[in-house]
């Protein structure tokens, strides 16, 4: 179960403040409109970007979209394509409900930077987490099974030895379970010999930031990190709080039931896919895609479930690309940002992918860091052209294909990143 570690907590209570007090030098600048060609860019260049997705959609990629591109602290680019949602449980909808720049998309591990690293960054900053401390200095029942020395920065880096995947939900019922099934795992391979990318490593991320501050991942995110940034669209369990429109997603779990059942799939699970009752058969809407999130976690986990607009993600990449502040709040220190995006074991940032071109395209830096999401998501942020591209779609409510898998949306987020550094106009 969880315990706090009280001492950690005195300090959290006694640093953690919402937006810290910078002085006029220090103001990260805001984001606001602005033409492609004040920032140096070809505006004939960027309209490419609809063709682009256009034919993403056409040929089956993607119902729809949303895009957005800023650079230089101006949005030069934000358009929605297609549908927000065109099939239910496989039936086209007769009336499909249009894509918009205000809908919001499941993010999938998006979540993974967007929320839980954010928390991280910042608890970090305070000083309240020590990522080269291990894990059990926080949970203190992690050390079991061998883990006593996988480090915070080994779960960001997702070199700690855990699992990539397991079912959880088929074990547990409630946060509490998961974490103590977390607790009980033993390390796949030796921690910080190899590279294994692990939702797991991001749970326990999440379960770290409720020990030491004492409060639901998802309330912590939101009094110290969203709602500084005005970030209102941004959230768990959306249904909740929301009314707004919501990108539909899959048919179901076909994905997770496939990966359960077909030992030829994903991963060997041993249980039977028709012992566990609650597979949803509905089309998700607001209802966070992933299993191990939606059926253990009740839609908060450190791995996935948050969502989020295009807009709303671009406060957050600014806030990044300004250094750790945005108009008057102050996020987290200078110093956290560079740590978080600069290469560490394997060429990973901590929580940060680091040139990735199968998605950020070959033309970015070299200092561009950023994340995919399952369900379609990417966000690409580049220091050196304070640019960040952020492409959103919702591939899998075309359902998946006939190998049980869905479309990549990898090619289309790298075409739209090679459109939009052909854009910048070198002088």
């Amino acid at each position: 179960m969880r315990k706090l570690v009280f001492g950690t907590i005195i300090l959290f209570l006694m640093t953690a403040v919402i937006s810290s007090p910078v002085s006029a030098k220090q103001l990260g600048e805001k984001l606001s409109q602005g033409s492609p060609n004040a920032v140096g860019m070809d505006q004939n260049k960027l309209n490419e970007i609809d063709q682009i997705v256009e034919d993403a959609i056409r040929n089956g990629v993607t119902p729809g979209a949303v895009v957005l591109v800023a650079k230089d602290n101006k949005i030069v680019k934000e358009t929605a394509y297609g549908h927000a949602q065109l099939y239910d449980m496989g039936n086209k909808l007769q009336q499909p409900v249009k894509m918009t720049k205000k809908t919001i998309f499941d993010l999938a591990s998006v979540t993974k930077v967007m929320g839980t690293t954010q928390g991280i960054m910042k608890l970090a900053s305070e000083g309240v987490i020590d990522i080269h401390e291990p894990v059990a200095t926080y949970i203190p029942e992690f050390a079991e099974n061998g883990k006593d020395a996988v480090k915070i920065a080994h779960l960001l880096t997702h070199t700690s030895g855990l699992t990539p995947w397991a079912p959880t939900f088929l074990h547990a019922t409630n946060p509490a379970e998961v974490l103590d099934y977390i607790n009980e795992l033993p390390l796949e391979y030796e921690t910080g010999t190899n590279r294994k990318y692990s939702d797991f490593s991001y749970m326990a991320l999440g379960f770290v930031i409720e020990a030491v501050t004492g409060q639901r991942l998802d309330v912590y995110l939101e009094n110290n990190i969203y709602e500084p940034l005005n970030m209102k669209d941004t959230m768990f369990n959306p249904l909740e709080k929301t009314n707004k429109k919501i990108a539909a997603t899959s048919w179901g779990n076909p994905y997770e039931y496939k990966m359960v059942d077909d030992p030829n799939f994903g991963y060997y699970v041993e249980e039977d896919a028709d012992d566990f009752k609650h597979w949803r058969e509905y089309t998700l809407i607001g209802e966070v895609n992933d299993g191990n999130s939606f059926y253990a976690n009740q839609g908060v986990a450190g791995h996935a479930g948050l969502f989020s607009t295009a807009r709303d993600l671009a406060v957050l990449g600014q806030t990044m690309l300004n250094k750790g502040s945005y108009g008057k709040v102050s996020l987290y220190n200078e110093a956290i940002v560079d740590q978080f995006t600069s290469p560490q074991q394997f060429g990973q940032g901590y929580g940060w992918e680091l040139n990735q071109t199968w998605y950020m395209g070959n033309l970015h830096s070299g200092q561009a860091f950023g994340h995919t999401g399952f369900t379609g998501t990417q966000v690409i942020f580049d220091p050196v052209n304070n640019l960040q591209i952020i492409v959103l779609a919702n591939k899998q409510n075309n359902g998946p294909l006939a190998s049980g898998s869905y479309s990549s949306t990898g090619l289309l987020s790298r075409t739209i990143a090679n459109t939009v550094y052909e854009s910048i106009i070198n002088e």
